[in-house]
């Protein structure tokens, strides 16, 4: 294993690292297939980042530094760069295999001017995970942003983690994104009083979608417009080959302030593909809502959207009792 450490104390301290690993791949010092260990001292890390090597990339804070006080920030947006692996502050591209994220914060610090519930313009992710073949492990990380904050793609497992954003702040074309033990917070926009959304799922037709276990749903009240946990492109089809409207809610807690329809549609002007089932779809089993003064009951069902599916104890039994039940079918299966 190659591990090297860094500190705040020079400017581009991680793109340096990264490049150090590239040039030790072309000069033969290393295999492309040793993996790769970055300990992060703690400190701001001001700077833009991308990793596309095939090692396997452990990258994680000093033991003992919290996720708070090592943090990777930048204002990065569309309006400043075009694309998603160019508007993000972190990216991890299509040849990485497995990588693993541990206790620090990842944080687009960019501020919204843009008019529209979801303007193209200011979308910012802080992460983006653009490969389909590796895995990614998040554990005891911090997300930050507004507007896209994590855009994702295949396998990806978020281990208590904090992911922060106002609209559509987690998405992406996945097979499985698996949130366990996570807390999700759905901040105000900073440009008044708009709708906020959490999930957008384009996920790939008859795969599990986005998966949240044990995770908490926290908001920041709007004066008049509404909050929902997910909002459908309203793209899906039997033939499409993604765009389902993949997303489950297990054993999760959410704030009052959320709608109890659960997933935006337009008043049914949108297509919510497919209808929820045990496999995919939106689906969800033993919801509770928790008030602001920290009361907790089951969640009422009765106005969730009408292709939302309400899992039995059989259907949680089967396939969502566990982490193993979830990932085991996937490449996670090694290591859970």
């Amino acid at each position: 294993m190659l591990e090297l450490n860094v500190n705040t104390k020079s400017p581009g301290a991680i793109t340096a690292a990264f490049k150090k690993i590239k040039e030790m791949i072309t000069s033969g010092a290393i295999d492309n297939t040793v993996p790769v260990h970055i300990i992060l001292d703690s400190g701001v890390y001001h700077e833009v980042i991308r990793y596309n090597l095939s090692n396997p990339l452990v990258m994680e804070a000093a033991p003992g530094v919290p996720p708070e006080s090592c943090v990777l920030q930048a204002d990065n947006s569309e309006q400043f760069n075009r694309g998603v692996e160019n508007r993000s502050v972190f990216v991890l591209g299509p040849n990485t295999t497995n990588v693993t994220l541990k206790r620090f914060s990842i944080v687009n610090t960019h501020v919204k001017t843009m008019e529209g519930d979801a303007p193209v313009g200011d979308s910012a992710e802080a992460f983006t995970y653009n490969n389909t073949s590796g895995t990614l492990l998040a554990e005891d990380m911090r997300f930050e942003g507004k507007q896209n904050t994590l855009c994702l793609k295949g396998f990806s497992w978020f281990l208590n983690c904090y992911i922060s954003g106002d609209v559509d702040f987690i998405y992406g074309d996945v097979d499985t994104a698996f949130f366990e033990d996570c807390r999700i917070h759905l901040i105000e926009d900073n440009r008044g009083d708009n709708p906020g959304y959490v999930v957008k799922s384009s996920a790939f037709a008859n795969k599990k979608g986005f998966i949240f276990y044990n995770s908490t749903f926290m908001a920041e009240k709007r004066k008049h417009s509404k909050m929902y946990l997910a909002r459908t492109l309203g793209k899906g089809s039997a033939t499409s080959l993604k765009n389902w409207d993949s997303i489950a809610f297990v054993n999760c807690i959410v704030s009052d302030l959320y709608s109890e329809e659960l997933m935006w549609d337009d008043d049914m002007n949108l297509t919510v593909y497919p209808r929820g089932n045990f496999k995919s779809g939106l689906r969800e089993y033993n919801t509770r809502v928790i008030d602001k003064s920290g009361n907790l009951e089951d969640a009422d069902t009765s106005m969730r959207n009408v292709k939302s599916y309400l899992m039995t104890e059989d259907d949680y039994f089967k396939g969502y009792a566990s982490r193993y039940l979830i990932l085991h079918d996937t490449p996670f299966a090694e290591i859970i």
